[in-house]
Parts: C-alpha cells; sequence; structure tokens
C-alpha cells in the first residue's frame, strides 16, 4: 500500500500533458482505437482508474521510442521494475486489474498482460491480451500483442523479441477449429461472429493462425524439464549430450520449461549438481527433478 500511495503521489506531482508521440494519429492506430487503445479492461479484471498511475511511468520510460514495439518493449523491461510487480502464483486471482498487482507486489501471465497492455493503451498504442490452452502439455498462458503495422506478440515481463519468446513452439500446436486449444486475442467491442475469448466470457477473435503458420515439421520430440528444491522452482544449469541448458527459476512463467528436441525413444542422461539422470525421450514429457536442499 506504501509503494501505491507513492507513485500517487508522485502522479499528483509530476503529472504531465496528453503528448504527441511518432505513432500519434497514424490512421492505422486511429482505426484499431474502439477495440484496443479506449477500452479500460481486458479478459473482465475490475475497471479501475490505473491511468494516473501508469501513464506518467508508460511516458518516462518510452519518451526516446520511435516507434509502437520500441515503446512496447521499453514498457516491458521498466513498468514492472518501477512498480514493484513480480511474477508468482501466489497472487489473489489470475485477472487482477493493475492497481491490485501494484498493491500486493505480484500477478500471473494474465494480471502481468493486463498491465503491460494498459501501459501501451495508456501512450496510444494499441495492444491487446492474447492467450490459450496448451494442446502439448497442462495449463495455459496469457501474453500481449502489440500493434506496429502488424501485431507482435511480447511475454509481460520477459525481456525477449517477438521472434524469440519461450512459448511460440508451443503455440504453433493449436487448434483453430477447436474451442479449447484456440488462440484468442481480446477486444473491446463485438467480433463480427461472436466469438468469446476462452473462459473470460469477454469479445476475442480467432488469431490461431497467426501462430500455427510456424509450425515445423517434427524432427524429434520435445521433452520439458525444470528444476525443484524444497518444492520450489529453481534456476540450475544442467547438461545433455555435452550441451548445457538452465532450469527455468521462480520469477519464469511455470509453463516454461528447458525443452529439447530429441529423437523418439531415446535414451538420454540428465547432469545436474553431481545427479546423473537416465531418461527416455517421450512426446511432451514434462521431467521435473527434485534437487537436495
Amino acid at each position: 500500500m506504501k509503494q501505491l500511495l507513492a507513485i500517487l503521489s508522485l502522479t499528483v506531482c509530476t503529472f504531465l500533458e496528453a503528448r504527441e508521440w511518432p505513432w500519434s494519429g497514424r490512421a492505422d492506430i486511429e482505426a484499431l482505437r474502439a477495440d484496443y487503445i479506449a477500452p479500460r479492461t481486458s479478459i473482465g479484471e475490475p475497471e479501475t482508474d490505473w491511468e494516473p498511475v501508469l501513464k506518467p511511468i508508460a511516458e518516462r520510460l518510452a519518451a526516446d521510442a520511435r516507434t509502437p514495439l520500441e515503446a512496447a518493449m521499453a514498457l516491458n523491461r521498466g513498468i514492472f521494475r518501477e512498480t514493484g510487480v513480480i511474477y508468482s502464483t501466489k497472487r489473489d486471482y489470475p485477472n487482477q486489474d493493475p492497481l491490485h498487482s501494484i498493491r500486493i507486489g505480484m500477478a500471473s501471465c494474465s494480471g502481468l498482460s493486463i498491465m503491460l497492455v494498459d501501459a501501451c493503451r495508456s501512450i496510444g498504442i494499441p495492444a491487446r491480451v492474447v492467450g490459450c490452452m496448451w494442446v502439448s502439455k497442462p495449463g495455459n498462458h496469457t501474453w500481449v500483442e502489440i500493434w506496429d503495422g502488424d501485431w507482435y506478440p511480447l511475454g509481460a515481463i520477459e525481456d525477449s523479441p517477438p521472434d524469440k519468446l519461450w512459448f511460440l513452439d508451443d503455440a504453433a500446436a493449436a487448434i483453430a477449429d477447436d474451442p479449447r486449444y484456440a488462440i484468442y486475442a481480446a477486444r473491446g467491442t463485438p467480433s463480427p461472429g461472436g466469438t468469446l475469448f476462452y473462459g473470460w466470457n469477454v469479445p476475442a477473435d480467432n488469431v490461431t493462425a497467426r501462430y500455427t503458420a510456424r509450425r515445423k515439421e517434427a524432427d524429434g520430440v520435445r521433452v520439458h524439464i525444470a528444476a525443484e528444491r524444497g518444492g520450489e522452482r529453481v534456476a540450475v544449469p544442467f547438461t545433455v549430450a555435452g550441451q548445457t541448458y538452465v532450469t527455468p527459476g521462480p520469477r519464469q512463467d511455470m509453463n516454461d520449461y528447458a525443452t529439447l528436441t530429441l529423437p523418439e525413444g531415446a535414451s538420454f542422461t540428465v547432469e545436474i549438481e553431481g545427479k546423473r539422470l537416465t531418461y527416455t525421450a517421450e512426446p511432451d514429457v514434462i521431467r521435473i527433478i527434485e534437487l537436495n536442499q
């Protein structure tokens, strides 16, 4: 609460008038305003007055940006650090509004995505929340798309460019005509076909084809690996056949794993913290390695 009050106090003292951005007034951006800039919510979160808090921070972080995507990436690198919000499964509920996330200092991938979308919208950048249930492993994921002449994906709180995101290969397995496994992008007005975002009952577009276009012919099976110590995820290097990988840490998304592609049925050995663990490569198997305290 003290952190939120400090931000609000700073906002009152440094409030900036609406400014012109290099993308201000662009015809393609104005055409998207009603669906992806004007809305105050994305996937059914409580509507709160987040703009006075997020806008001054966003204006400062994006001050040198020349394009919407460049600005959005700057916000993604800085907005969570400046507001003290981290990824955590201990958040209160998935679709938290930004002020709630700032107040408790944590959010899931959905709450983080909502916050990044709102920060982008505060400076006139079309942005939307995107998500799906995974086909190849348990669970789901939520991320962000930014408009800059086309839609570009970003993982909220992840400092990776649009073509290097950890979840793209998983998203490529989505199934457009199966409502359980399609990829949806939330919008502010009803879609022409009446499509709704899975689980949230808000207007959406089915954008699966944008992701399945990168689907590749399988050259093996994908094996997912994570490590835990005392029931908590830890980032630890490990090797397989002389190649080094790192397991995802506690602040990375729970659906993010070190992923290897291996010949189906092949035997492989994981060397980690003095352990040698031998497994068989099976399709989309998740291996959680328990390490000593």
